[in-house]
C-alpha cells in the first residue's frame, strides 16, 4: 500500500487543510474548472475533482457514471468538453503549485483500470507532493501503491472498516471520525458544511476537511 511522503498540512503547526468538494459546488458545477478556481480564490488549500475515463481512454472530471442518460465512457472528450466537463490534465494546468489535489478515482473494471493507471499517474507526477488518490476501491489503492509508494492514498468509506490497510490515510464521512480516532491514521473527512462542525473536527486533529463551502471553512478556521 502507499505511504504517503507528505502530511498535507499547510504550516508547522497542524491544522486541516480545507478541501473544495469537487470544487466550489454551490457556487459553480461540480468539477469544473471554474469551481476550482473559485475554491482556491476563496482561500481554500486545495481540491478535490472525481475522474473517469472518457470514450477514448482520457481521465475526466466527473461524479456520475451516467451523464444525460449515456455512460460518461461512451462519450468523446470532445462532447463532455463542450458540456463543460473537463480532463484532469485541465485541472492540474489550473492549480497553483502550492495547491493540494484530491483525485478520487471512481470505481471501474480492474483490467481497465490496469490499462490506464499509468497514464493517471503521469498527469500527476509534476505535482506528486501536493496530490492525493483517493478511491473506495481497494483495488485501485493497491495498484496505485505499488507503482507509486510516495504517492499518499485514501480510502474512501461510509461506514466504520473492519480493519484498515497499513499505509493509508482514510477518507470517512464525516460522522464516522470520533469512532475512528483509535485507529491512528490520517483522517480526511467529507462532506463537512456546517460550521459548527467545521470547527469541531478541527479540534479533533483531522488532516483536512473536504467541504461544499471552502469559504465557510475558511472563515471558520482562519477568519
Amino acid at each position: 500500500m502507499a505511504r504517503g511522503g507528505h502530511d498535507f498540512y499547510p504550516t508547522a503547526v497542524k491544522q486541516p487543510l480545507i478541501i473544495g468538494h469537487r470544487g466550489f459546488p454551490v457556487r459553480f458545477p461540480d468539477n469544473s474548472l471554474e469551481g476550482v478556481r473559485a475554491a482556491i480564490e476563496a482561500g481554500a488549500d486545495g481540491a478535490e475533482v472525481d475522474v473517469r475515463l472518457s470514450a477514448e481512454g482520457v481521465w475526466v472530471c466527473h461524479h456520475d457514471r451516467t451523464r444525460g442518460g449515456r455512460k460518461v465512457a461512451s462519450l468523446p472528450l470532445a462532447e463532455l468538453r463542450g458540456q463543460g466537463v473537463p480532463s484532469l490534465a485541465a485541472v492540474v494546468e489550473t492549480l497553483p503549485p502550492s495547491a493540494t489535489l484530491f483525485v478520487e478515482v471512481k470505481p471501474l473494471a480492474r483490467q481497465v483500470f490496469h490499462r490506464t493507471v499509468e497514464t493517471l499517474l503521469r498527469l500527476l507526477e509534476p505535482r506528486l507532493e501536493r496530490t492525493m488518490i483517493l478511491s473506495s476501491s481497494l483495488s485501485v489503492l493497491v495498484v496505485v501503491g505499488t507503482l507509486l509508494p510516495h504517492l499518499a492514498c485514501s480510502w474512501v468509506v461510509n461506514r466504520l472498516p473492519a480493519a484498515v490497510p497499513p499505509g493509508l490515510h482514510l477518507s470517512p464521512h464525516h460522522r464516522l471520525v470520533e469512532d475512528l480516532l483509535p485507529a491512528g491514521v490520517a483522517l480526511h473527512p467529507w462532506t463537512v458544511n456546517a460550521a459548527a462542525r467545521i470547527a469541531q473536527l478541527a479540534a479533533l486533529g483531522v488532516a483536512s476537511i473536504t467541504t461544499n463551502r471552502p469559504d465557510r471553512a475558511v472563515e471558520v478556521l482562519r477568519g
